[in-house]
């Protein structure tokens, strides 16, 4: 549930702060606009078209598997997202599966141009870093090598010199045999030169057709003026065709993740549920910053009073007032994000708990023939606050969205006593911003000469990447396989949101460094002076609190994506890596 959210606060103007009515497009007092610049979707969408790694593990992730839990992700229309993504890779399927055609009749035909080819490509990629040679690769390309392209070079050889032989034998005027065989050998000379020429300009054909439909969604359709998130509102029957490509095969699972949408819309004062898999439970708020962890023994304050009992919910709420109350207008937080905080109740669930015991959670999972419920009741889930079940844990969580929801700085609270302790344990993470690969659509492109030139680059190493491509044709999505008389957790389990699947491995500039680093101080700092101020009104003693929160040194360096802790209690760093994704 979102904890004190004012229901004027998405009609309030951002440049006088004045109320205007709901449905109002513009301030009624300066004229501003009233809408929010949210481009996640939009960027999202483009990464589908321009990713086949990010579009292939999007589906993987939450069309393959129809009882799994959808994580929300605010400011992104999941739907849109992944019907770009299924569309995306179909025209793939279809470039691709036309590309291993023609190079397999190329082959045969022609298999010393083929290896030539090959090799050069292979050389080319690697220099160049399109391609990583593996283990496994090397062993595929060998066995194929051996078992295929050497036979058939062998084969080339001999019909080319059956073709010169019969060549020479022409050359007898007058005779039938000089006749048949000078038919034979230009036959073979046609289908030796000049049918394989024919197949390399077919080929430069499919890959620049694939790049002018690229340029055309990307660079065109998906700019902030023309861009719809649904391919019917799209009045260009060309776009809606290229975003229509197979979605018949995954209608089903992407008209359920949007009847999941529409629900979690209607029901926003519901408390979120996060079933996960894996380490993390925190699905979607990106990577970790800071945790601290504390055991406070709860001493009175003065000996001849008796303070009063701690109540869990009570010491959230004294925390989320203190944290509502940064909304009010100022500096502290530049173009006034601090206004737009997020305050939600979060129940984080791991999935191979849930799945083995159904019944201690009611509501979560009524079936094991369904998703996790995405919500529950708030007074459901604040029954667990007083941890009645161990691996289901009540979390308040606090959310400030920046750079136009490109960078999101999260807070996770979890409470626990038994009136002689007090454990608190909060966390803080990032969600970084969107990958700058996937932001490269709101720069000018050639529409010519950019299509043609990436074009050229495909067709130079198209014999390097078969192997790619067959994958891409042959090879579908499974969902996981499991043995009668047993459950598998990760059918259940979320593992990343879209957001995350997308988000850079750096912040992309020093304010948006700075600004994390100032977002987490605030929230920190409200967070002890809160909790203090509730130990203090129940008559407990902070002399021992005030000792842990002062003093508090943290440095966070995003721009190097790595986090050193030095604060009390937490001594950690993290890098994030990653991998460079394949293109289109």
């Amino acid at each position: 549930m979102a904890v004190g959210v004012e229901t004027e606060q998405s009609r309030r103007c951002r440049r006088c702060r004045s109320v205007n009515r709901a449905g109002d497009k513009y301030c009624q007092q300066c004229g501003a606009s009233l809408a929010r610049r949210d481009i996640t979707t939009r960027y999202l969408c483009a990464a589908a078209q321009l990713d086949e790694k990010f579009a292939d593990e999007a589906i993987k992730e939450f069309l393959v598997e129809p009882f799994r839990a959808v994580p929300q992700t605010p400011g992104v229309d999941t739907t849109a997202v992944l019907r770009e993504a299924v569309a995306a890779r179909a025209r793939r399927r279809i470039r691709d599966g036309v590309l291993l055609g023609l190079l397999l009749v190329m082959l045969v035909l022609n298999p010393l141009w083929f290896i030539a080819w090959l090799v050069v490509a292979t050389v080319l990629a690697v220099v160049t870093g399109k391609l990583t040679p593996t283990k496994r690769g090397a062993a595929i390309g060998t066995v194929l090598m051996v078992a295929v392209v050497l036979p058939l070079a062998g084969i080339s050889v001999i019909g080319y010199a059956l073709g010169t032989v019969f060549g020479l034998g022409s050359e007898s005027p007058g005779s039938e045999l000089g006749t048949a065989a000078s038919s034979v050998g230009a036959g073979l000379g046609v289908g030796v030169i000049v049918v394989p020429f024919v197949l390399i300009v077919l080929m430069a054909v499919v890959l620049g057709a694939d790049e002018f439909a690229v340029h055309f969604l990307v660079f065109d359709r998906f700019r902030t003026g023309t861009f719809v998130p649904n391919r019917e509102m799209s009045a260009d029957e060309q776009e809606r065709w290229l975003r229509g490509l197979g979605l018949d095969r995954f209608a089903g699972p992407l008209g359920d993740l949007a009847r999941v949408e529409q629900e979690l819309a209607r029901h926003p004062d519901k408390v979120d549920v996060v079933v996960h898999r894996g380490f993390s439970p925190f699905v979607g708020a990106g990577i970790p910053l800071h945790q601290q962890v504390i055991t406070l023994p709860l001493e009175p304050a003065d000996d001849d009073a008796e303070p009063e009992t701690i109540n869990v919910t009570g010491l959230q709420d004294q925390v989320s007032a203190a944290m509502a109350r940064l909304r009010g207008t100022s500096s502290l937080g530049p173009g006034r994000r601090l206004e737009d905080l997020v305050l939600r109740e979060q129940v984080l669930i791991p999935a191979d708990r849930l799945v083995a015991d159904r019944a201690a959670v009611p509501g979560v999972l009524p079936s094991l023939a369904g998703r996790p419920a995405p919500q529950l009741d708030p007074e459901a889930a604040r029954h667990l606050a007083d941890a009645s079940v161990e691996w289901a844990r009540y979390y308040r969580c606090y959310r400030i969205e920046s750079w136009d929801r490109d960078l999101t700085t999260s807070c996770y609270l979890h409470v626990g006593t038994n009136q002689r302790m007090l454990f608190l344990e909060w966390q803080f993470l990032a969600l970084l911003p969107i990958d700058p690969r996937y932001r490269t659509i709101d720069r000018h492109r050639s529409p010519v000469l950019a299509p043609l030139r990436a074009a050229a680059v495909e067709w130079c190493l198209l014999p390097a990447t078969v192997l790619r491509r067959a994958k891409t044709v042959f090879r579908g999505f499974k969902a996981l396989q499991q043995r009668p008389d047993k459950i598998e957790p990760a059918k259940y389990g979320a593992g990343r949101s879209l957001r995350e699947l997308a988000q850079a491995e750096l912040v992309q500039s020093y304010f948006q460094d700075v600004d994390v680093e100032r977002y987490v101080r605030i929230m920190d700092s409200t967070l002890f002076r809160a909790v203090g101020a509730y130990l203090q009104e129940r008559g407990y003693s902070v002399v021992e609190f005030t000792k842990l929160a002062d003093p508090v040194y943290n440095t966070y360096d995003l721009r190097g994506s790595t986090f050193v802790d030095s604060a009390v209690g937490s001594h950690s760093s993290v890098n994030k890596g990653g991998k460079p994704a394949k293109e289109k």
